[in-house]
């Protein structure tokens, strides 16, 4: 009897079961999601911090004065488009660079230093002559929104 109990083996015990055994699809689903996550995470951080930049503030204000200029006050957003566009030069670039330039050179300035090269010094002419004029109506609607969507266009 004791040479047949010499020949069983003990059992041999079952391998430690991982502590998170999930399939290959899971790990998947998993990954999906936390991408997805810091997708709309970094998404939204972003247009938080749009809303809170320069850029959104002088975006408004450009909206709100296309919106003006339909109700008819082209003068009054000539003036406004004029010192908008004045403080956005010497926000990106130094004020010694453009605060001092006037009349023609001022339009020659912001050709040159404009990417989307916008005819400044035809179209701009009524930035120069509009806030010295008694009433100021000699310039078309569409030349104005134009220079609206070139500074629109700078800003961005």
């Amino acid at each position: 009897m004791s040479n047949l109990l010499d020949q069983l083996y003990d059992i041999e015990g079952i391998d430690p079961i991982h502590w998170w055994p999930l399939a290959l699809g899971w790990w998947i689903i998993i990954v999906f999601l936390v991408v997805c996550l810091l997708g709309l995470v970094i998404y939204y951080y972003r247009k938080r911090a749009l809303k809170r930049s320069w850029q959104y503030r002088i975006l408004t204000q450009l909206s709100l004065m296309e919106q003006n200029l339909k109700e008819g006050e082209i003068q009054p957003t000539l003036i406004e488009l004029s010192q908008l566009i004045r403080r956005i030069a010497i926000h990106r670039y130094s004020r010694l660079e453009c605060a001092g330039l006037e009349g023609k050179s001022w339009l020659y300035w912001l050709k040159n230093q404009d990417p989307h090269q916008f005819d400044w010094e035809t179209k701009g002419k009524c930035l120069l002559e509009a806030p010295y004029s008694p009433s100021y109506h000699g310039i078309p609607h569409e030349d104005i929104i134009d220079l609206i969507k070139a500074i629109r266009k700078w800003v961005k």
